[in-house]
């Protein structure tokens, strides 16, 4: 009898989670390229979510080379909870600041060579601050402003 691999399983949930936000982005008036409505992002995001969730679900059933010893869920879910505090770091601590944080660390966690956590710290820096140059910036989208009073400010 054959196991289910870890990406069979993986790629089941990402499925999911893309055909649910793919509904709710259609949910929500999509409008056209030329356009878009506020569901467009939703939808085009869920549809890439659920392509490559196919892709990895086909090679899991085609290609099962071994049979993994299991999902390491206490990373999964620590990314998961880096990203929910992200989302109320940011209506807090606004863009920059909370990007930061969320890059320094994913970036942290992935780096394993020597002096990685002054990797991450220049990694994060750089991330925030392109994408606050690219999206506030150049194209001014208007971001969150940070609730809570920093020091000094």
């Amino acid at each position: 009898m054959r196991r289910i691999g870890s990406e069979v399983v993986g790629s089941l949930f990402w499925l999911a989670v893309g055909i649910f936000f793919a509904i709710g982005g259609l949910m929500v008036h999509p409008g056209t390229p030329r356009n878009p409505g506020p569901g467009f992002l939703p939808l085009i995001m869920a549809s890439l979510l659920i392509c490559f969730s196919l892709a990895v679900l086909t090679k899991g059933l085609v290609w099962q080379d071994s049979v993994p010893k299991g999902i390491a869920w206490k990373s999964q879910v620590s990314l998961v909870a880096a990203v929910l505090v992200y989302g109320v770091l940011l209506d807090l601590l606004g863009f920059l600041l909370s990007t930061f944080l969320l890059m320094f660390v994913l970036f942290g966690r992935s780096i394993t060579s020597e002096g990685r956590w002054a990797k991450a710290l220049l990694y994060a820096a750089a991330t925030a601050l392109i994408g606050w140059l690219v999206f506030s910036v150049a194209l001014k989208v208007p971001f969150p402003q940070a609730r809570l009073p920093l020091i000094g400010s």
